[in-house]
């Protein structure tokens, strides 16, 4: 008796250290972005509702047509849709063990012997079972259940949110790839323009075949450059396809050519970190899945105490012996492991392991969370500050081409000069293009890591 009351004690004390823990780390993140520095206006008119259908703010109704398409007809959406019918699923079974289990049976037969005639009997009745849960195991398990689904939502969210933020980053992928192309085929025509009047002017004898040489190279390099883009416009294309749950031909109909990179006229806003930590559906998938693990420790540790049944059943029976008459039972049973050589143990250790990787997973995924909002900030201040240089810059690469060529007229430079300016040009248009593309991918990688989407 004594080694039983300590062992009951000990495993008393334990359950207690297992269930206090299902209260989640209090991590409140940072009091404000540090990459925000003077947007504090910006932060408090933010609301995850304004937020919602960030795309828009895109002002590109293409782009709005894909991701409706995308949010109707992902297959990766889809899936976790069915991975949460499925934890529906288990907790409606899991659900059932809280209650008594009832059957109904019924027998009839006819037996013969020896001494006797053959004689008619049967037998009806209702079975009824029902596991006590003094120790909580099945309430863990069923809260359990209830964490993973809320797991599995928070994934869903999570896909959704990933899912259009991909469909953006695709589709200005492909909008700049196809800004390239223009760009190149119109240098190409001008290039090919300065050839033509490269060749006549060495021809005359007034110009040497230097000049020639280079301007072809000029020109086969362009030219060069646009297969390159085109595979880059078509292979986004594709990922499109996939991502909109579509085959590469029912995106035929839809005019991709001549669309501009996305860019916003609005300034992004933001959220306050205690709310953004709030929204994002992987930091309340990781604290659902800690819950979850949790009460599942929670219900392994009470294997180690007794277990107790009640049943009974009532009903009719008639045989050769004895007229119609009503039959029942009640009884109680009870079970115990007395030695498991280990297995118990073992078990409660690994559970508690899982819901120690749990407790760091979540910590985890709030520090990468704060991170990204404030890699995301930083990203987006730098390149629109690098991309309104360029544009100077380029502003500053056309007059310096267009007085290049008033001073090769007058006989002030040498036509290398000429090809250098127009070189820089197409450098310089080609790198604004890229920093605007990366300037709207900044600014969709912001949206995403505030964790606000569609439903």
């Amino acid at each position: 008796m004594r080694i039983s009351f300590l062992l009951t004690c000990s495993a008393l004390t334990l359950s207690g250290c297992i269930v206090s823990s299902l209260d989640l780390p209090d991590f409140k993140g940072p009091g404000s972005w540090v990459s925000a520095s003077g947007q504090e206006q910006r932060i408090a008119g933010a609301n995850a509702v304004s937020l919602q259908n960030w795309w828009y703010r895109f002002n590109d109704p293409l782009l709005s047509v894909l991701i409706d398409k995308a949010l109707a007809d992902s297959p990766d959406r889809k899936i976790a849709e069915a991975r949460i019918l499925e934890a529906r699923g288990l907790r409606k079974a899991t659900r059932a063990s809280l209650f008594p289990q009832i059957g109904a049976s019924a027998t009839k037969g006819r037996e013969d012997t020896v001494q006797s005639d053959a004689d008619d009997y049967y037998d009806a009745r209702f079975d009824v079972s029902y596991e006590l849960d003094i120790f909580g195991k099945n309430r863990k398990r069923f809260a359990a259940s209830n964490a993973t689904l809320e797991n599995l939502e928070a994934k869903y969210q999570d896909v959704t949110l990933s899912l259009v933020a991909e469909v953006a980053r695709t589709y200005t992928e492909m909008c700049a790839a196809e800004k390239q192309v223009r760009i190149a085929q119109d240098n190409l025509k001008t290039q090919e323009q300065t050839l033509s009047l490269v060749d006549q002017l060495y021809a005359a004898g007034e110009s040497p075949q230097l000049d020639v040489e280079r301007t072809k190279n000029l020109v086969n390099t362009t030219r060069a450059s646009i297969p390159e883009f085109q595979r880059q416009s078509e292979n986004a294309r594709l990922r499109l396809s996939v991502l909109t749950g579509a085959l590469p031909n029912d995106l035929a109909g839809i005019e991709f050519v001549s669309k501009k990179i996305p860019d916003s006229d609005v300034a992004p806003v933001l959220m306050a970190p205690a709310r953004v930590l709030a929204l994002r559906p992987d930091i309340r998938a990781a604290a659902a899945n800690l819950r979850a693990k949790t009460n599942l420790s929670a219900a392994t540790l009470t294997a180690i105490f007794p277990s107790f049944t009640l049943s009974g059943f009532y009903g009719v029976a008639e045989n050769a012996f004895a007229s119609s008459t009503g039959i029942w039972n009640v009884a109680v049973g009870a079970a115990v492991t007395v030695l498991s050589f280990g297995r118990l143990e073992g078990e409660i250790d690994a559970a508690r392991a899982r819901e120690m990787e749990a407790y760091e997973s979540y910590r985890k995924v709030v520090l990468e969370a704060v991170v990204e909002v404030e890699t995301a900030l930083s990203d987006y201040a730098h390149i629109n500050e690098q991309a309104f240089s360029l544009f100077k810059a380029y502003e500053n690469a056309q007059e310096a081409f267009f007085l290049s060529q008033q001073l090769f007229k007058e006989g002030e430079i040498s036509f290398l000069d000429v090809l250098d300016a127009q070189r820089t040009v197409n450098d310089a248009q080609s790198a604004l293009t890229n920093a605007q593309a990366a300037k709207a991918l900044a600014l969709i990688r912001l949206y995403k890591s505030l964790g606000v989407g569609p439903t």
